[in-house]
């Protein structure tokens, strides 16, 4: 099973090659990703064609300009901070409880559990 990388969503059971994954350690699966409200799916489209731009800059050698090196090194790490927000709120929307928080606490105050 290590060689298989487990969807984000932690009630999906589908995995992916990690070959096909190089340095990932999960990803989203296309059932998990189409049932994300359309904002989500929206700042998904947003960042990857950020990083479309980015990539495609990258191969010009925009980077290697010495006026524009320390420009395209913030937006890089913007970018990266960026995506990592946009993950971690992927993560919060899928392991997101069932419960309302402080039901626990509620139902045994009133004596129901």
């Amino acid at each position: 099973m290590s060689n298989r990388l487990p969807c984000i969503n932690p009630r999906c059971r589908r995995t992916a090659a990690a070959e096909k994954y190089p340095g990932s350690d999960e990803i989203i699966c296309n059932g998990c990703y189409k049932s994300l409200p359309p904002a989500l799916r929206q700042r998904w489209k947003t960042l990857t064609g950020r990083n479309r731009k980015l990539n495609r800059l990258h191969k010009k050698g925009a980077y290697r300009v010495p006026e524009r090196n320390r420009q395209w090194w913030r937006i890089s790490i913007r970018y990266d901070r960026a995506w990592t927000a946009f993950w971690l709120s992927l993560k919060l929307y899928f392991n997101q409880s069932e419960t309302p928080v402080g039901i626990e606490d509620f139902l045994k105050e009133n004596g129901i559990v």
